[in-house]
């Protein structure tokens, strides 16, 4: 998956200036607490629901001092999925140095990881900032970028040629995130079996072909969508570390 956020992995680059003067006649808080408060509302409820307006009224300061402290909401968005990118990071199992072995315990850990965060998966196929790597502020770690080097030195152990090593990051990362994001919106089939039953029981004759796949498509689950394709993803790139035309 791309990203059009510019990396930081300097940690001894300038801090950047916070836009303007301090509010006056208000309390003070900072910053590290408002990006707390950003992630208990993240963890609890959604990405979607993070705003300066919403920090600022849960900690009782006006919205000019959140964008004091955090410059832009943008500011705010990436601290809250760097703390989800750390969150996801440390939940990875050990590199064992079996290529399958160690992108299955990947897949399934990384897809854990987006639905204990809500909305985050659709903020990922939906947004082209923060994808990836993250605005980090100077000391810290981008977990978006030790993310990618993760994933990339478990692909280098699987030997794929050059470039589908790329493509296959690419994949595995679009597949998960979007099993995650059918999970999180319900949109698997079995969610919505009876309105599928009902809608194509008048029309099976009409429409055969429909009604062939509808017979079982009503009950698709995202587990089982996740595990079948995975193995087929697997496959794949099994087939390509044989030398692909």
């Amino acid at each position: 998956m791309t990203d059009n956020a510019t990396p930081s992995p300097n940690a001894t680059a300038a801090p950047r200036k916070r836009p303007g003067r301090r509010p006056k006649g208000d309390k003070d808080v900072s910053r590290d607490a408002m990006v707390e408060c950003a992630i208990g509302i993240a963890q609890s409820e959604s990405l979607t629901e993070v705003s300066m307006v919403r920090i600022g009224k849960e900690l009782g300061v006006a919205a000019g001092m959140v964008h004091y402290h955090l410059g832009s909401r943008d500011e705010l968005i990436s601290a809250v999925i760097n703390a989800a990118f750390k969150d996801r990071l440390h939940q990875l199992p050990a590199i064992s140095g079996e290529w399958r072995q160690d992108l299955e315990a990947f897949a399934h850990s990384s897809l854990a990881t987006l639905e204990r965060w809500p909305g985050l998966a659709t903020y990922i196929l939906t947004q082209n900032k923060f994808r990836l790597f993250q605005r980090v502020q100077p000391g810290e770690t981008d977990y978006g970028l030790a993310y990618f080097d993760h994933i990339g030195r478990i692909i280098e152990h699987a030997r794929l040629p050059q470039p589908f090593a790329a493509m296959a990051y690419h994949l595995l990362l679009l597949f998960i995130t979007v099993i995650a994001a059918e999970k999180e919106n319900h949109q698997a089939p079995q969610a919505h079996g009876d309105f599928i039953r009902s809608y194509l029981a008048n029309s099976a004759h009409a429409y055969p072909g429909a009604s062939f796949l509808g017979s079982h498509f009503v009950n698709v689950d995202s587990n089982a969508t996740f595990e079948s394709g995975l193995a087929l993803l697997l496959d794949g790139f099994e087939a390509w570390r044989k030398g692909p035309a």
